[in-house]
């Protein structure tokens, strides 16, 4: 089977909607081989090209016409292509952790890397860079915490906010929170040692 042949299996083979890296596609051929390979595929609709190095399998819906890929999907396939850390923005952390109601106009992540917008299908999805000093636990529901804790800001964080987020993760998750606090801001940190030792018991 040809290099091409293989790299057209790989794409049909993807669910429809799905975005993917050309690193996801090394052991077909060499890079300029496949750069000419999903060229190609792209003049002729098969694929759309969405931001170096990523890729998109459209996905068409009769009544909607083409549908965008989830936030999430697309902040991972470009982590991915990048190396960069994407991580959870903390509006939608606090989204997420039921700790606020308002939802972004667009998804916004927060990004190592530099800041930019990128385009897809009919929506945009913008990186945010911040101080990698800012980028706690990426990935992980203690990450999701910090996040929604510092997008908050001290001035709204109580110790019952502390109490709502204990009740919406497991304990363990919580636990693993609460062993993070040097990582913490200051405020932060002191408010976790203050709830625990008026919890200690709980």
């Amino acid at each position: 089977m040809t290099a091409s042949a293989r790299i057209k299996e790989y794409i049909a083979n993807l669910p429809e909607g799905e975005p993917f890296t050309t690193s996801a596609l090394r052991n077909f051929a060499s890079t300029d081989n496949i750069r000419q390979i999903l060229n190609r595929q792209v003049k002729s609709g098969e694929i759309k090209r969405v931001a170096r190095g990523v890729y998109l399998k459209p996905k068409f819906i009769s009544s909607l016409g083409e549908q965008s890929p989830l936030a999430s999907d697309f902040a991972r396939v470009i982590a991915e292509s990048t190396g960069e850390i994407i991580a959870v923005h903390g509006s939608e952390a606090a989204r997420q952790l039921q700790l606020s109601t308002q939802v972004p106009v667009r998804p916004v992540f927060y990004t190592n890397g530099n800041s930019r917008t990128l385009k897809i299908a009919n929506r945009s999805i913008k990186l945010q860079h911040v101080n990698p000093s800012k980028l706690i636990a990426p990935g992980t529901i203690s990450g999701l915490i910090i996040s929604a804790l510092m997008y908050l800001g001290k001035n709204n964080v109580t110790p019952k906010t502390i109490s709502m987020i204990k009740a919406r993760v497991t304990s363990e998750e919580f636990l693993q929170t609460t062993k993070m606090v040097e990582h913490m801001p200051a405020w932060m940190a002191d408010l976790f040692y203050k709830y625990q030792r008026e919890h200690q018991d709980e």
